[in-house]
This record gives C-alpha cells, structure tokens and sequence, in this order.
C-alpha cells in the first residue's frame, strides 16, 4: 500500500484549520494561494452544504487521502479530479450475483445458496471461490468487460465503507441468488429484487457526499442498469398453480407488473439505460425429470410480457432506453445444436449434485457444459451469451444490441 506522510499532515491540518476557521470567523472560507514551494494552500468551500469548508495546504498534485478527508478539496486538484464515467449497476438472481449471498446466515428456514467454496470458481483467477454461481467469470462480469471494467463491480454487501465515485469507480452489484421479483417468494434467504433497489437508493445517497448531484445525476444516466431476475418467481407461481390452483394475485400478469413497477422505481432513483436479460427455461438439470408443459409456458408467457411492458414504459418515462435480451431463445437455440455453439453437453450439469468438496468432482471439459450447477451456466456459456447481447442482432436482442445502448448519449 503507498503511504503519503505529506497526504497525511495535508489531511490532517486540512479538518484542524477547518475547525479553527468555522469556530473563530464564522465566516465562508474562500480559496487563497501561497504558491510557495510548489505548494499551494486552498479553503474549500461547502458549496452544497453537506460538510464544513475547510482549510489545508497541499501539493500541487493532491494526495488521494487528502481528497478523502476533504472531498471538496479535490475542486482544486484538476489532475486528481477525472470525468465521471458510465458505471454498472447490476441486480437480479444467481446469474449474476458475485457474492451478496455470502453474507446472508442460515435461519429457521435453511441454508442460503452461496457460492463461497469450491468447486466455485476453480477458473476464476487464483481458482477463488468468490460468491459467483460458476467455475469463472459470469454474465455481470463479461458485461462489465466490454464496458472497460476488470469484472464486474464489488458486490453491495462485500464493501466496508460507503461507494465513493473516484478514480476507477466501476458500480455496484446488488445481485442475490435464488432472489425474485416478489417478496412473497422471500425467505429470508436471499435479497429480493425490492430489497436491492433500497440498497441502491442507499448507495446514492452515500455518493451525493462527494460528488454534486449534478455529476451524479449525470453519470447515472449514462450507466447500464443490467437486470436478470424473474425465475424464483415463476417457479413460486409454478408450486401455487400445480397445488391450488391459479390464483390472480400470484399470476404472471401480475409479475410483470410488478416487474414494471421495480423498474420504474430505479428510473425515479436516475437510472435511464436499461439492459434486460429475460428468463431462461425453468427446465434446467435440477427439475428435467419433472418438466412439463406449465413449467414451459411460464417462462415464455413472462418473456413475452417483458417487450410491450418495456416499450410502455419508454413511451411514459422520459429519456428511458432499453435492450432485451433474448436469454430463452438463445439457449434454447444452443441445447438444439450444441455442435455448433462448442458444447458438447446442454442438459446436464458439471457439478453433479452439490457442487462443492466432499461430492463429486465436477467434469473436466468444463468449456463443453452449459450448465456449471444444476441452474447457473458455466463461465464458457456466459461468456457466450453476453458477446451474443452485445453484438448480436434483433434475433436476440430488441430493439437495439447491449452495445448500441450502452453507447448511446
């Protein structure tokens, strides 16, 4: 780690002098100059009355831990300041979750899905099992990629401090394994799609600390907002259906609505590009044995329902832009030539069973398996799903590819 001992008197003095200026005069600070040694000493002012001014000398080139300290600071350091820059905000289920479930514990119901041991990331570098519901990399992660991230931005519940945009600032990932659109299909076990839009809201908040809200507003409508949730709810409907009956209030009418409503809450938190990946069959290795033509419909009948609700809300919501990906349909048309796409096996999974120690090893030509566990592809076939999104034509993507949206001013 580099330390700055300039950076820290710098800091230091900069609260001090802040303290001493507020208490004694009273007064605004102003920015005043020394210029001696290459030094130059600046009164921040608290232009948007989130923080006392304060008063400090340092460097011509500021320390990033003085910027820390005095996030107002940074209006004179022009070389520290850079252009705020599109982020990723992810939200949805395991597809894309990079370790929120981690910190989820056990309750009375059971055990949430987690993905922090192996055989969980055994191609992710240095084989670390991080969270994702993979042998590598997911989806969030090659998205983000092609954005000009590493990988996709830090899970919401993996950072210690507040989500500052600086230097590098990449978003948030707010994804949940087996989390749904409903809370009615919550358990305690993961985060809800309504649970992580108040976390969203809770992380812009922390970053009007430093950052105007002009910047903010601005980056946040250049941001992808990716989306891919909706299967742990189909199945919630699935188990209601086969038992008692349909029931108007646990429809997928209704979840689309729903879905509409969680959507139009991030437009008014500022989001305006929207990626959505739709629902993949529900007849994945775990349930084959059991698939029948409900569990068939259900997906198709939600996906079918995405297109006119995205395009409503585009005509109503000002400024909202969209990209729907065709998950279903591209899978569908991987496991009917699997030759052609590079696998040689779509219906079952690598792992067997439990994918972790103590059970089965998982196969060894992971490249050639579209599913990693029994629901979650594997990092070959996200891989391939995203470069599909973001290049791909109308035949998978609607109405323009990840890329052009991602793009677009």
């Amino acid at each position: 780690m580099a330390r700055w001992p300039a950076a820290a008197v710098c800091a230091l003095g900069a609260v001090l002098l802040c303290m001493l200026t507020v208490s004694v005069s009273g007064q605004t600070p102003v920015a005043a100059a020394d210029g001696e040694g290459g030094n130059s000493r600046f009164t921040c002012t608290d232009t948007e009355k989130k923080r006392p001014g304060c008063t400090g000398t340092c460097p011509d080139r500021c320390p990033q831990s003085c910027i820390a300290l005095c996030p107002s600071c940074q209006t004179y350091c022009p070389d520290q300041v850079q252009p705020v820059r599109p982020a990723l905000f992810v939200f949805g289920d395991g597809s894309l979750d990079v370790g929120n479930n981690n910190y989820i514990e056990p309750n009375e119901v059971g055990d949430p899905w987690r993905a922090n041991h192996s055989y969980y990331g055994i191609d992710f570098p240095k084989s670390e099992p991080t969270g994702r519901f993979s042998n590598g990399f997911n989806m969030a992660d090659f998205i983000a990629k092609a954005m000009g991230f590493e990988m996709s931005p830090p899970a919401y519940k993996s950072l210690n401090n507040p989500a500052r945009i600086e230097a590098g600032f990449a978003g948030v990932n707010y994804a949940s394994a087996t989390a749904g659109i409903w809370r009615d299909s919550d358990d305690g076990l993961n985060f809800p799609l309504t649970d992580q839009i108040k976390y969203f809201a809770t992380t812009m908040e922390k970053m009007e600390a430093n950052r105007s809200r002009q910047e903010l507003s601005k980056m946040l409508s250049n941001s992808l907002f990716l989306i891919s949730v909706g299967a742990s709810d189909l199945y919630y409907i699935y188990n209601i259906m086969t038992r008692s009956g349909p029931d108007s209030k646990n429809d997928v009418p209704h979840l689309i609505s729903s879905y509409g409503d969680s959507i139009t809450d991030l437009y008014n938190l500022g989001a305006r590009k929207f990626g959505i990946i739709n629902v993949p069959t529900l007849c994945t290795p775990v349930v084959t044995s059991t698939c029948d033509d409900l569990m068939t419909s259900l997906p198709k009948d939600f996906n079918d329902g995405i297109k006119p609700l995205m395009a409503s809300l585009a005509s109503n919501l000002n400024g909202l832009r969209y990209s729907i990906a065709d998950y279903y349909a591209f899978s569908d048309a991987v496991s009917t030539n699997p030759s052609a796409y590079g696998f040689v096996n779509t219906g079952a999974s690598c792992c067997e069973g439990p994918c972790a120690p103590n059970y089965r090893p998982p196969c060894g030509n992971h490249m050639e398996y579209w599913y990693w566990d029994q629901e979650n592809p594997t990092e070959q076939a996200a891989k391939l799903a995203t470069t599909t999104f973001l290049n791909g034509t109308t035949q998978f993507t609607t109405p323009v590819n990840f890329k052009t949206l991602i793009n677009q001013k």
